[in-house]
């Protein structure tokens, strides 16, 4: 529940009455009920949670089916929830089903169906139990389960499992923004930075790490343990507290004096292998390195301090520049800090616009217009419309008709952008589906009208790397689209990526001046960074987008430009840092 509002009355957040209607829609998935009554729960959480006003203020004035995607029926339960804190619907549906049932939704490939199969036949009510019967073959007693079904179920248990204990970037790294503020803020604290993975930008985050320096250490500690943030302080100190946070993650917060505070900003920054490595230079060099400060070797005594006040008096004193922290995973950044070859890495100013967002023409929340005049207010010189294609029907794929009327909304918002002397421009592209053939989903009687084409693999994924690389060789080859959305379909800490030989992808992306995309939507941040450095070694240019279907999340770019950043890449490597013109000319090409 959200922080206290009136005394004795729990506030309840937006955030609070998505969780609930996506607790509906899984409670809803296990009774069978219909997908267009689920598809209106899931949109409604995804709305209510980015939406910009207090659904607890339109409710107090009578307006909540003002709020897009939100009905009569839907606003009654929604007014339930915050009259009386809880759903009668939502109460009955739990009393069928417990909770182990419900999380079990949670496992990747394991279905509603398979939850309610379990749970009704089995009597397995929870994640426990069900490993347990797989392991013992229990389940192969169900029709349709065998033993690879087992196998695989157990492989993503284990995947569920694991992702438990991480977080995603995006989930985690503004809970770390506001602690960081709140220990600024104090009057003791001269300096403070957050550390760790979370520093380094990783996709998903385990620990959180937070760094401070302070004449008066004990008394920050103490501040910090009455963060109304903690839930629980595991271990405190003068100098050290360990604090568990609602979402069950664990916080460190470290004071440490202001002669070491590089030192160890380095330190706890990491990775392990990165600090392995400037170790060992260090030692190469006579100098010892650790949290407190560099150090010249003198036997086994601790010798003279000569850095630790920042971490660029810490690089510099084993001869090197400072390494973003995005970069420290020992991946060949300490030869290239020390042959001067580190890349200027991208910044999120250096976007001019978002090629890959959504609207109420297939699954989006907003018009075209209001997702264009978000991005104008972000700075954006462009905007990228890209709607699904027919036959991703589930989605609501457009027809060629909409696909005019679309067209002729965003001919009509140009025109009035020009006639005001507002320098932005709406493109008009598609997202197209990639069939299991590898042709591309467009209708060709207004394939014309589209600026540019997004290819992507939406449904009839496979395990088969030859079938899944030739597919998408296939939409590459084809010279119909411009970039590969999503491109090897993972959904982080819950599915893994299909099968694709990358390489061969890589190969015919630079062949044909097709871009791949680094989808900044949180759970996917694909391609990883990783394989988005393999792309740039190729030659391959890069997309950063959000894949937007609300205003909301027009923000997440900078989750993308994280990825490229820990993928080595710069600026012209990205085509939408470009200028408009170069890259309506780069469309063209294929036009």
């Amino acid at each position: 529940m959200g922080t206290r509002g009136v005394i004795g009355m729990p506030r309840v957040t937006n955030a609070d009455i998505a969780d609930v209607l996506d607790r509906l829609a899984d409670l809803l998935e296990l009774d069978n009920a219909d997908q267009f009554r689920l598809r209106s729960y899931r949109r409604a959480a995804e709305t209510v949670r980015g939406y910009p006003e207090e659904l607890a203020n339109l409710h107090a004035q009578r307006k909540l089916t003002t709020v897009p995607g939100i009905g009569k029926s839907l606003a009654e339960k929604i007014a339930e929830y915050l009259d009386t804190g809880q759903i009668g619907y939502l109460e009955e549906l739990r009393a069928k089903y417990p909770e182990g049932v419900v999380e079990m939704l949670n496992i990747p490939g394991f279905g509603p169906r398979s939850a309610a199969r379990v749970f009704q036949e089995l009597h397995i009510s929870s994640i426990a139990e069900l490993e347990q019967a797989a392991r013992a073959g229990r389940l192969r007693t169900l029709p349709g389960f065998g033993a690879k079904t087992e196998e695989r179920l157990l492989h993503n248990i284990e995947l569920y499992l694991q992702a438990s204990e991480r977080g995603l970037l995006a989930d985690v790294l503004p809970v770390a923004k506001g602690l960081l503020a709140k220990l600024r803020a104090l009057p003791e604290v001269a300096q403070a930075e957050i550390a760790g993975s979370v520093r380094r930008r990783r996709e998903t985050v385990g620990d959180l790490d937070l760094l401070v320096t302070s004449e008066q250490p004990a008394r920050v500690c103490e501040a910090f343990r009455g963060f109304e943030e903690l839930v629980e302080v595991i271990a405190a100190g003068d100098t050290k507290v360990s604090a568990r946070l609602e979402s069950g993650r664990q916080v460190d917060l470290r004071v440490v004096p202001q002669e070491s505070f590089g030192a160890a900003l380095q330190y706890f920054t990491g990775s392990q292998q990165h600090n392995i490595s400037v170790r060992y230079r260090a030692n190469q060099k006579g100098l010892t390195i650790n949290e407190y400060g560099v150090f010249v070797e003198e036997g086994d005594a601790k010798g003279d301090l000569v850095a630790g006040r920042d971490e660029e008096e810490v690089y510099a004193a084993i001869d090197l520049p400072w390494i973003p922290p995005e970069l420290r995973e020992n991946r060949g950044e300490i030869e290239a800090a020390e042959a001067g070859t580190l890349p200027a890495l991208i910044e999120p100013g250096d976007i001019k616009g978002d090629l890959q967002v959504h609207t109420r023409y297939s699954d989006g929340h907003q018009s075209v217009r209001e997702m264009a005049e978000a991005a104008r207010a972000l700075g954006y010189r462009f905007i990228g419309i890209t709607d699904h294609s027919p036959s991703l029907y589930v989605a609501g794929g457009m027809t060629s008709d909409e696909v005019r009327w679309q067209h002729d909304e965003i001919v009509e918002a140009n025109a009035e952008y020009e006639g005001q002397g507002v320098k932005f421009t709406v493109l008009h592209g598609l997202e197209a589906d990639i069939l299991p053939d590898g042709t591309i989903d467009i209708p060709e009687e207004v394939y014309q009208l589209f600026d540019y084409i997004v290819g992507s693999v939406h449904q009839g994924f496979t395990p088969d790397a030859d079938r899944m690389t030739t597919r998408v060789v296939g939409a590459i080859e084809s010279g119909l689209i411009d970039f590969v959305g999503h491109p090897t379909g993972r959904v982080l800490l819950k599915r893994d990526a299909y099968g694709l030989h990358l390489d061969a992808v890589l190969e015919a992306a630079a062949s044909h001046d097709v871009a791949l995309e680094i989808n900044a939507f949180p759970n996917r941040l694909d391609l990883c960074d990783v394989d988005a450095r393999r792309a740039r070694d190729r030659g391959v240019r890069l997309t950063i987008n959000t894949d937007s279907h609300d205003v909301a999340h027009l923000g997440f770019m900078q989750y993308g430009v994280y990825t490229a950043r820990r993928g080595w890449i710069e600026a012209a490597d990205v085509v939408n840092t470009w200028n408009l013109e170069d890259l309506r000319s780069w469309f063209r090409k294929r036009r």
